[in-house]
């Protein structure tokens, strides 16, 4: 790292980056506009827009590539791309009911349902980079509908989460503004702490230990994988997005509330995050690995991985929107059988809250940096449930809201994401 980084450098690497997912979040944000709009000026404002944005974002202007000269085995590094392909963005005009049923307002009207987003037509790219192609940080294409835009956009989960893709969004929406010559309400604050702090989790501290036994929620593989996991490449792997109402959030954390566990314990009290991923892990598991699918005297666990924010979990505190990919987890495990016989809500959710409150202290982040930086291979760290895939479940609760400023008289009103990294 430079000694005075700027938003448009190319970053190095953070320790947890190198680790992070290799491949791309996909979504795609709905925005609407005007029943005869220009199909030509709307893509030029947005492609401005975007390439304006790559060019204030380091990491949008980049690719990923193998760092030769790393230490350790398998590690990539970013290096920017060509003039030429900064912010380059394709188009596709899907306006004819042959070429997309939907219009804007049919997708609205059913609060823009996943099915409808299919992910071949309107997704400029795939989950896992082909082998040997080129690896872009960003990847954008707009899809024109009757009555509006659905931008497709595919970004490298290794070196963003969401409070990254929030900030990036709020500067491309920036541009997008200012490329029409209009006002922006409410201009993107930079603050230099946001890629200075970096550095504090590209190097271990030398204050804790980075023992595997401690983090139960990776596996160091005594191999190095050709390929994506099973469950990278299992077809069976879905997001799904649910809605509880306010009322029905009380009584589940009422009903998994510790008064009600079947087994001893002293905890006094659980999160309404903990009871949901009670709810969400035991549901998960009776669908994939009913008691009627195992054999005889056959109980294997199941393992459930907790998305977390790491930045919250470092001393000295960074930033809380420092840029860059802070994804880490807690796991929890339970036996099968246990879990859809004796087990209930109550016992589950205690599970998940003595596991966080045992693991996420402010020295996690700096452990697993320092667990990182021992390995030999990066590649050989691996999540939990990532290669033991039955009955497993990756969670993550809400993020930041990615309800975007007025671009052209209107508001990207929702975020769809179509598939699962």
């Amino acid at each position: 790292m430079t000694s005075n980084p700027s938003l448009s450098d190319v970053p190095e690497l953070t320790a947890v980056e190198r680790v992070g997912p290799r491949g791309y979040l996909r979504c795609v944000f709905p925005m609407r506009l005007a029943d005869d709009y220009d199909l030509d000026e709307v893509f030029n404002l947005l492609k401005s827009g975007y390439k304006a944005a790559s060019q204030r974002i380091g990491v949008l202007a980049s690719e990923a590539v193998p760092d030769l000269d790393a230490k350790q085995a398998n590690l990539l590094k970013l290096q920017r791309l060509p003039d030429d392909q900064v912010g380059s963005m394709s188009v596709q005009d899907l306006r004819g009911p042959e070429a997309y049923s939907w219009s804007y307002n049919d997708l609205k009207a059913k609060h823009f349902p996943v099915s409808a987003l299919d992910v071949h037509l309107l997704l400029p790219g795939p989950i896992l980079p082909e082998p040997g192609a080129s690896v872009p940080i960003s990847i954008v294409q707009a899809n024109f509908i009757r009555g509006g835009v659905l931008i497709g956009w595919c970004v490298f989960h290794m070196v963003g989460d969401a409070t990254t893709y929030l900030a990036w969004t709020k500067i491309w929406a920036e541009e997008c503004r200012r490329s029409q010559g209009l006002q922006v309400p409410t201009r993107f604050v930079f603050d230099d702490a946001m890629i200075a702090d970096r550095e504090r989790v590209t190097k271990p501290s030398g204050c804790n230990r980075g023992r595997p036994e401690d983090h139960p929620e990776y596996t160091i593989l005594p191999f190095t994988p050709t390929g994506a996991s099973p469950a990278m490449l299992s077809s069976t792997c879905r997001g799904q997005v649910f809605y509880f109402s306010p009322s029905s959030l009380a009584a589940l954390k009422a009903e998994a509330s510790p008064a009600n566990a079947t087994k001893p314990t002293d905890q006094q009290w659980i999160s309404t995050n903990d009871a949901f991923s009670a709810l969400t892990w035991r549901t998960a598991v009776a669908v994939q690995a009913p008691i009627s699918s195992l054999k005889d005297h056959e109980d294997p666990p199941s393992f459930f991985n907790i998305a977390v924010d790491g930045r919250k979990r470092t001393d000295p505190p960074v930033h809380p929107e420092t840029l860059g990919c802070f994804l880490q987890y807690v796991s929890v495990s339970a036996p099968i059988r246990q879990m859809l016989s004796s087990l209930n809500l109550a016992d589950l959710a205690v599970l998940i809250r003595k596991e966080a409150l045992l693991r996420l202290s402010n020295q996690f982040t700096d452990d697993v940096v320092t667990l990182i930086d021992q390995l030999e291979d990066v590649t050989r760290l691996v999540r939990q449930h990532s290669w033991t895939y039955l009955a497993s479940l990756l969670c993550r609760h809400r993020g930041p809201s990615l309800t975007w400023q007025r671009w052209n008289g209107d508001r990207c009103w929702e975020d769809r994401g179509c598939s699962l990294p």
